[in-house]
């Protein structure tokens, strides 16, 4: 009786611990995605373009559940001012499934940072979202973005209609109530 129940415990042990490890080991993701980048707000509904967008990297899932995304996301199109080298991003998501996209750079010996937006994802990132901040015409290191006209750029995604379910689907959390139209 006792050997049946020390078995017991060792398998679910056992099992346990299997499941932690392979949760815990970094998935590598390498997708290329076509979307559209488009502008919120009825009176911007004629601004569509498409884009192609590549992610290469690994996802790193902690015990708490954080998720952590080390890689690059090249946007095509989409201009950066950090040098190419330099581009690998540590985007830490939040409770909400926000990830921010911030690029970390030394240029000239001068170090820097530059954010992009603000990334969602599903869980095996063929679904991505990504709010792009606007730059302030005078003092670039200012922007932001909002739920009424922010720039998005959202994969798959072929229509704005497609776009728009997509990014509502991936921010819900984010958005709480809010619908992007």
């Amino acid at each position: 009786m006792k050997r049946t129940l020390l078995i017991s415990i060792t398998l679910v042990v056992i099992t346990i611990c299997v499941i932690a490890i392979l949760q815990l080991v970094p998935k590598q993701y390498a997708v290329s995605l076509v979307g559209l980048k488009y502008q919120l707000g009825d009176e911007n509904k004629d601004f569509e373009e498409p884009i192609y967008i590549n992610i290469d990297g690994k996802l790193q899932k902690s015990l708490t559940g954080s998720k952590t995304f080390t890689g690059t996301i090249d946007i095509h199109g989409e201009k950066i001012p950090v040098p190419l080298d330099q581009r690998e991003l540590v985007i830490k998501f939040q409770e909400d499934g926000a990830g921010h996209i911030i690029y970390s750079y030394i240029e000239n010996g001068i170090p820097g940072t530059y954010g992009y937006g603000t990334l969602y994802i599903n869980k095996d990132f063929s679904e991505v979202t990504i709010t792009t901040y606007e730059r302030d015409e005078v003092n670039t290191s200012k922007g932001g973005w909002t739920s009424e006209d922010g720039f998005m750029i959202t994969a798959p995604a072929i229509t704005r209609a497609e776009a728009l379910e997509i990014s509502n689907k991936l921010m819900k959390d984010y958005l709480k109530s809010i619908v992007l139209l």
